[in-house]
């Protein structure tokens, strides 16, 4: 019995999140909540009299702030802030934001308002479903691919993780994507799609070729 060749999937590969300011978002999704928690603390400071636009939400502050130690916390965690975590918005901070602001596309002025939440929330939806996508087509997700790094979406990647013999954290990171890519090159993880259609063709042939047979005996 031959079995009909089949195409791989056309699937989008996770090897795209290995670029700096993509794994950035990456990590965004996850951290989304901790993201709008600094935004409020960061645009309504002072009764909401900071905007984005006029800068004064990136003025010196030389007092701890609570919304910026979570702003320096999350930077740290995307790898574009290595200064203390003290809560003061200081030149390291500032720098930190413009470079974070250059990987989303939008305004350098080391001011984190509303426009750079918006960005970053904007990709951070993009490579969620691109995340998704994968998970799927591997076998680890079900659900919907609608950008949302909720929990069927953490515990698929957590699912992938340990099959990777990484940290389990949910997180798509640089480990994971390395290993995830190794998987794939030397056959460990097979995309879940083009087993199925394997199998279907197998069964078809199968059915064929029955079909064939008490044909030929009648």
């Amino acid at each position: 019995m031959t079995t009909a060749a089949t195409q791989p999937p056309t699937i989008v590969r996770m090897s795209r999140l290995r670029d700096r300011p993509v794994l950035l978002i990456a990590a965004a999704a996850v951290l989304g909540v901790i993201v709008v928690l600094v935004v409020v603390g960061l645009v309504n400071r002072d009764n909401g009299s900071a905007s984005e636009t006029t800068g004064t939400v990136a003025a010196a502050i030389d007092v701890s702030d609570p919304a910026v130690v979570e702003l320096q916390q999350v930077m740290t965690r995307l790898g574009y802030y290595t200064g203390p975590i003290d809560g003061v918005y200081s030149d390291a901070t500032t720098a930190g934001v413009k470079e974070m602001q250059t990987a989303l596309g939008v305004e350098a002025d080391g001011v984190y308002g509303p426009t750079t939440a918006a960005a970053l929330e904007g990709k951070a939806k993009s490579v969620t479903v691109q995340i998704q996508t994968e998970l799927t087509t591997y076998g680890y997700y079900t659900g919907p691919i609608d950008g949302d790094y909720g929990t069927a979406t953490k515990d698929a990647v957590k699912a992938l993780q340990t099959d990777l013999g990484v940290t389990a954290d949910g997180l798509v990171g640089a480990q994971t994507i390395a290993a995830f890519e190794q998987a794939i090159a030397d056959g460990t993880l097979t995309a879940a799609t083009t087993t199925t259609a394997a199998t279907t063709t197998e069964t078809t042939t199968t059915t064929a070729a029955t079909t064939t047979e008490s044909t030929t005996t009648k």
